[in-house]
Parts: structure tokens; C-alpha cells; sequence
């Protein structure tokens, strides 16, 4: 299972993903939306379970802040979480 993954608690900052990837339910603040869908990821096809608002905290110059992601999905087998960002930080 992808929870022994050295990775699996931790938050991945990526500019090649459309796509904001959580697999843990506590991430988001809001009722997962059920969905049948599946999305490819290298060789593999994962299940999403739905997609929600995920919160992650960040630090800054200023502090920690807390940033809402609209429309995160939820896949519990995913190895990592996935936020993408744009030319100007978390899109």
C-alpha cells in the first residue's frame, strides 16, 4: 500500500501537474464530492474518490499561512500529495 511510502505524508510543490493530488481525507475542509473518474499517472491508473477544498499551511517571509486549493481530489492509494503552481507561486 502507498502509505509506507517514504513520501506519503508529505506535499509535493510541482509545475508539470494540472492538478491538486491529496490522499488523506483530513486535508480537506469540505464534504469530498463523490465522482467515478480515473486519471493516468506514468504507468499507473488511480482512482478518484471525488474532489473537494484541501487547506495546506505554508511558510513565508511574514509567518505560516494556511491556502484553500478548490477542487482537490481525493486518492487514497496516491503516493504523495500533489499542489501545482503557475509562474506565480500555488495556482
Amino acid at each position: 500500500m502507498a502509505s509506507n511510502y517514504e513520501l506519503y505524508n508529505s506535499i509535493i510543490l510541482n509545475l508539470e501537474t494540472s492538478l491538486y493530488v491529496f490522499n488523506n481525507r483530513a486535508k480537506f475542509i469540505s464534504d469530498i464530492k463523490p465522482i467515478l473518474e480515473r486519471v493516468c499517472i506514468g504507468l499507473h491508473i488511480e482512482e478518484i474518490i471525488g474532489y473537494s477544498i484541501a487547506v495546506v499551511t505554508v511558510n513565508n517571509p511574514k509567518g505560516k499561512r494556511q491556502i484553500q486549493l478548490l477542487g482537490a481530489a481525493f486518492i487514497l492509494d496516491f503516493y504523495t500529495n500533489l499542489v501545482y503552481l503557475n509562474n506565480k507561486g500555488v495556482y
